[in-house]
């Protein structure tokens, strides 16, 4: 178990495979970048403030894959870094999102992101997208998960790396204990579906339901084992459990 103190944080960009504990919640955090390159890759972030009340969880994913990728995805992990002690996600995505475009070379790339900021004291979730699948949440009570949604399609706001001085809205989920948190990049929604399709955020929720278990690491291993093979991208899996 990955302990995640103060100013610590777990991040980068390429493959892990890492249980964590942050202030609130705890779970797994799974990014395997594609084909195995060892550059590139999508950007996970998780931190916890210096207090250990308020846990930031930041999944992005850069377009494209691979090498092609490494240099937006250390532009966009020092952005990241920069701003740890922002703690309203608007400004921290306008702030990344200005950083990229200034420091950005070489071929055009944009990233989609999610951010989110839970309070361990009332299992409060702030959250913002840029252009990124919306989070998945599956309710203790009932064991159904669904998207958290800001926009009618689930994905908010602009991708990064595409228009200086872009604003974003954030927005608030109230948790209850036991309930599980599922950030994920498009390589599991654009998964076959085995009718021709792709599995989307319904398919993928679906999958999640089919245990019947609420615990991060059992319902990863499951997720990877119904759609590892056919993941045609960089792919990440963060799941946390509410405490």
């Amino acid at each position: 178990m990955q302990e995640i103190q103060c100013t610590e944080v777990w991040g980068g960009a390429g493959a892990c495979d890492v249980s964590v504990m942050l202030a609130g919640v705890r779970g797994e955090c799974w990014s395997r970048p594609f084909r195995g390159v060892k550059q590139g890759g999508d950007i996970h972030f998780l931190s916890v403030c210096g207090m250990s009340i308020l846990s930031k969880v930041v999944l992005a994913d850069v377009s494209g894959h691979g090498a092609e990728t490494a240099e937006v995805s250390e532009i966009i992990h020092n952005a990241l870094v920069e701003t740890i002690g922002a703690h309203d996600n608007s400004t921290m995505l306008h702030q990344v999102n200005d950083s990229f475009l200034e420091r950005r070379r070489g071929a055009f790339k944009f990233t989609t992101m999610v951010t989110a900021i839970l309070d361990s004291r009332d299992r409060s979730l702030v959250y913002a997208y840029a252009g990124h699948p919306a989070i998945l949440r599956g309710e203790a009570a009932t064991g159904h998960f669904a998207p958290v949604r800001s926009h009618e399609n689930g994905r908010g706001g602009i991708p990064l790396g595409v228009l200086p001085g872009t604003e974003y809205s954030q927005h608030l989920v109230q948790l209850e204990a036991g309930d599980v948190l599922v950030f994920y990049t498009d390589a599991f929604s654009e998964a076959p579906d085995g009718e021709g399709g792709m599995l989307g955020a319904a398919g993928l929720a679906a999958i999640l339901e089919e245990p019947r278990t609420m615990a991060p690491a059992d319902l990863k291993a499951h997720v990877l084992a119904r759609v590892g093979e056919n993941l045609e991208d960089d792919a990440s899996l963060i799941l946390l459990k509410v405490l």
